[in-house]
């Protein structure tokens, strides 16, 4: 089971891409803030890692529109990743298993003082040079 964030309660977050065409409000509770490892998250944002807050989309104003791509997981999901089409920031990330929640990119939070990771998922993939941070719960895939 995915480790629930137990924090305060979040503060607005406010974030855009590098060119500022897209920007996002969010407010709402944060059930799972974790660092992601798998092949497509490292291909999708050309890092180690990505590392993403999750809250409901409902929760998430967006101004702009990004643009998005489609691919499946090795778990056979449906994932969607949205970009900006001017300067081509990764934004956020869609997984149709998990419907209604918007991973957004905790590079591009501005409140940067509210991300704290809880976890780490799909550590099968992770490059060798990546070093887990002790006291992180680890997961080899994705937990139910």
């Amino acid at each position: 089971m995915m480790p629930k964030y137990k924090g305060k309660p979040m503060t607005k977050l406010t974030g855009n891409c590098l060119c500022g065409d897209i920007s996002f409000e969010a407010d709402g509770e944060v059930p799972v803030m974790a660092n992601c490892h798998c092949t497509a998250c490292r291909q999708s944002t050309g890092s180690a890692y990505a590392t993403l807050m999750f809250m409901k989309h409902d929760d998430v104003k967006v101004t702009g529109t990004p643009k998005t791509y489609q691919h499946s997981s090795d778990a056979g999901t449906v994932m969607t990743k949205h970009f900006c089409g001017n300067c081509g920031t990764p934004l956020f990330t869609q997984n149709s298993a998990r419907e209604g929640m918007l991973g957004l990119r905790a590079g591009l939070i501005n409140e940067q003082e509210e991300f704290a990771p809880k976890v780490n998922v799909y550590t099968s993939s992770k490059l060798n040079a990546t070093v887990l941070e002790d006291g992180l719960p680890a997961f080899e895939k994705m937990p139910g």
